[in-house]
């Protein structure tokens, strides 16, 4: 019986643990949703200082910082230098759905995103 709680103890405690991690994840995902969901061509200034942020967090996970890399060295479409390492995020089966989905929107982007995928950032802005 002492077992059973344990377990249970143990499982609500690694829930909290990983919605903690979850939720500042989301955020820089939530940030650079927002920002891609605007562009047009390449990243403001403002917009870049953003990104620089997120990718200079501690707390951001490094998909979350190839993708804000990737977007701030933007310029009408992802630098071939970036290309590549976009392409390993939306492979790595470890990263969440949502930073592997902004990754693959991010690496298609030619001036704007498209329509479709100006609804999956709407999505993951919020």
């Amino acid at each position: 019986m002492k077992n059973k709680h344990l377990v249970v103890l143990l499982s609500v405690a690694g829930l909290m643990l990983g919605a903690q991690s979850a939720l500042a994840a989301s955020m820089a995902v939530r940030g650079m949703a927002g920002i891609v969901m605007k562009l047009n061509h390449y990243p403001s200034d403002a917009e870049k200082a953003e990104l620089k942020a997120i990718a200079a967090n501690k707390e951001s996970t490094e998909q979350e910082r190839t993708i804000a890399t990737a977007i701030a060295n933007m310029e009408h479409k992802v630098a071939a230098g970036d290309a590549e390492k976009l392409k390993q995020v939306m492979n790595d089966t470890s990263a969440p759905a949502e930073v592997r989905d902004l990754a693959g929107i991010v690496l298609k982007i030619s001036h704007k995103p498209n329509e479709e995928d100006k609804r999956k950032l709407e999505t993951m802005a919020k």
